[in-house]
């Protein structure tokens, strides 16, 4: 049975409807009424109808505003538009925007009515039988999607020679073995501008945005391309296939639109590292040992060798055990034993020819200790869990460094004892008073993550990071207002505030005053301070 609803500002109009006719021998009910086009909105937002009867001038909302709200949200639902003589340009209009008929008021008699009902009932069947097409339609695409993304991922990862020769046959079966290639593409986010992420959120976001980029691009170049998905938002790793040993132009062409592409939109860097071009199933295996080996290339940071050039020999980082070392060091509180250990690994980082998957084994390990033997704050310790993210041997040594001052800085117990990384910031902050100084360049001047140094500048200081350094700045803006060289606005500029108006009112928090009214008082005792102010 058919789900009816009548929309007509005007009582007498919805009871006429009503009766007019017999519709459940229509085989039809009316499961709602409304006034406006707004409150029918909403109650085909709770229940969709599958046949709307619509007054087409109406309070609120009309009915050719509520036709294209509901096409859009509900394109299988079918308009049945009601008019007045006058009305003709939009009821055709209505026609244009997929009403199925419209009808005059004035001459709605029960036959008419019931031609123009067929006439719904049937374009409803129709728009049923488009989306179930529709739908399987996209759920065949996904299935598909989902089968070619586990085959690619068992192709890159699975050593069981079944599982590779299934997933074999499925790329060939989808004629993807004829002319095929790996592009590794690594994202260098470190030059966008400041601000522009704080969070893996972020980062993903960013990631599809490259994402897409990348897409289109490769649109225009290449027939065939899939994107291959490893969960990792550092990197796009981008499989093309009915490829020719000639193809090598359209690599260098993709590469530098690509770089050039992302650089200008994002003020990101990639570089694009790409197979040889294979053939056939025989040479899986061996495009395969060329991707993992551009992998660990990019990562150790080295300079793509020739094709038939010697590739490096990988050894063991010989750090086995080094976690539950560093957890016994930790338990005891030994700092010469930590950061000696520490050390090590980083020596060991710089100095071993090692493969990436190693780097990460240790840094989790690390990790894991660290988190096993001190009682970290979830803050401090998101600043470590990103260990699948590093994507370089020079990032991994970075984050061993910054694990290393963090933990110098939790063992220690001696509150009367200055905190290196806390006296190095507010050193930087004195020679860049004059600045714009945030939390986040700050703390990787000190080498130490930002939310642990945030948690450590308040307890050394006993005040927050912000704070600290806009009193620092109401200091020197104290001193240059004694000076008499310089106008307000002109300290407000000079010491890198963002207007006059946010300038004052960090003033008057430390000082209870305001610049100008500070400026009266130094004029009328015409007198120097040489105190600071603090």
């Amino acid at each position: 049975m058919f789900q009816v609803m009548l929309v007509d500002d005007e009582t007498i109009i919805l009871s006429g409807i009503k009766f007019l006719i017999d519709w459940e021998q229509e085989d039809c009910t009316i499961m709602h009424t409304a006034k406006n086009g707004s409150d029918a909105l909403e109650k085909i937002r709770n229940r969709q109808p599958d046949i709307v009867l619509c007054d087409i001038k109406m309070p609120v909302m009309d009915g050719i505003e509520l036709l294209k709200a509901v096409t859009k949200e509900f394109p299988s639902i079918v308009f049945i538009m009601l008019t007045n003589f006058q009305e003709f340009d939009l009821a055709r209009e209505t026609l244009r925007l997929r009403a199925a008929d419209y009808l005059l008021k004035a001459q709605l008699e029960p036959a008419t009515l019931i031609k123009s009902l067929n006439m719904a009932k049937e374009e409803c069947r129709k728009r049923s039988q488009l989306k179930k097409a529709d739908t399987l339609s996209n759920y065949y695409n996904l299935k598909q999607k989902e089968i070619l993304d586990n085959a690619f991922l068992k192709i890159l990862f699975e050593s069981e020679d079944s599982s590779f020769m299934k997933a074999a046959k499925v790329l060939n079966d989808n004629h993807m073995l004829t002319g095929y290639s790996y592009f590794y593409i690594p994202l260098d986010l470190s030059g966008m501008p400041e601000g522009s992420f704080s969070s893996q959120k972020d980062k993903k976001k960013i990631h599809a945005w490259i994402k897409e980029l990348t897409k289109q691009i490769s649109e225009q170049i290449f027939v065939h391309h899939l994107f291959i998905n490893t969960g990792q938002t550092d990197c796009i790793i981008l499989y093309l296939w009915g490829l020719n040993k000639d193809s090598k132009e359209n690599f260098s062409l993709f590469q530098n639109k690509l770089s050039t592409t992302v650089s200008k939109i994002v003020q990101a860097r990639c570089i694009v590292y790409p197979t040889q071009v294979y053939f056939g199933e025989n040479q899986l295996i061996a495009c395969r040992e060329e991707l993992m080996y551009l992998i660990e290339i990019y990562y150790l940071g080295k300079e793509l060798e020739p094709v038939n050039a010697a590739r490096p020999v990988f050894e063991p980082l010989g750090l086995l055990g080094i976690g539950d070392r560093l957890t016994t060091e930790l338990n005891a509180k030994n700092i010469a034993g930590v950061l000696l250990l520490l050390d090590k690994a980083s020596e060991r980082i710089q100095n071993v020819v090692h493969q990436k998957s190693q780097a990460v084994w240790l840094c989790s390990e690390l990790y894991r200790s660290l988190a096993k033997s001190l009682n970290m704050s979830n803050s401090a310790a998101e600043d470590y869990q990103e260990i699948n993210s590093l994507m370089t041997r020079k990032q991994v040594l970075l984050w061993i460094d910054k694990l290393k001052n963090s933990i110098r800085e939790m063992l220690y117990q001696n509150p009367g004892m200055k905190s290196r990384p806390v006296e190095m910031a507010k050193q930087y902050i004195k020679e860049h008073i004059d600045e714009h100084i945030n939390l986040q360049e700050v703390a990787e001047y000190a080498a130490i993550s930002p939310a642990y140094f945030s948690s450590l500048f308040k307890k050394q200081s006993g005040q927050s990071f912000v704070d600290y350094v806009n009193k620092a700045k109401v200091e020197r803006a104290c001193s240059l207002i004694r000076e008499g060289n310089y106008r307000i606005n002109e300290i407000a500029y000079k010491l890198s505030f963002e207007n006059a108006y946010y300038f004052t009112r960090v003033f008057r928090k430390f000082t209870g005053t305001t610049p100008r009214e500070y400026q009266r008082e130094v004029c009328d005792k015409k007198t120097e301070w040489d105190q600071p102010l603090f």
